[in-house]
């Protein structure tokens, strides 16, 4: 498996943190395998993000390790922080973002943690 780490894009004045380890799957550095992640964005503005996808192809390193890149779109922000769930509609002024929006990201993973020992 793989750790992730990188900000959103910038969207209506703000930005989101993605912190995901991928999930494990058997595969070496040259043999083109893909993972796949989920999560939530961190939680700012009283709205989080909810993302999922497959990594690119493992790209090797002249010492055997890999890495891969991960990019996508997090979903639309469709609840805010509240326990109640409410949709994220209201028109209050409270500084809390709720119209609806998206965020990009891309990166690259850290190489290979967690291997199996021979």
């Amino acid at each position: 498996m793989h750790f992730f780490e990188s900000k959103t894009s910038d969207e209506l004045d703000h930005h989101h943190l993605i912190r995901v380890y991928t999930f494990s799957v058997n595969g070496t550095a040259y043999d083109c395998h893909v993972h796949q992640y989920q999560g939530i964005t961190g939680i700012r503005y009283g709205h989080y993000h909810n993302f999922y996808g497959i990594t690119g192809p493992a790209i090797a390193l002249q010492d055997g390790t890999h890495f891969h890149l991960l990019d996508g779109i997090v979903e639309l922000n469709a609840y805010n922080t509240s326990r109640s769930g409410a949709l994220v509609l209201s028109a209050k002024n409270d500084g809390l973002i709720r119209e609806l929006h998206q965020h990009s990201y891309s990166g690259y993973s850290s190489i290979g943690m967690s291997y199996e020992p021979w």
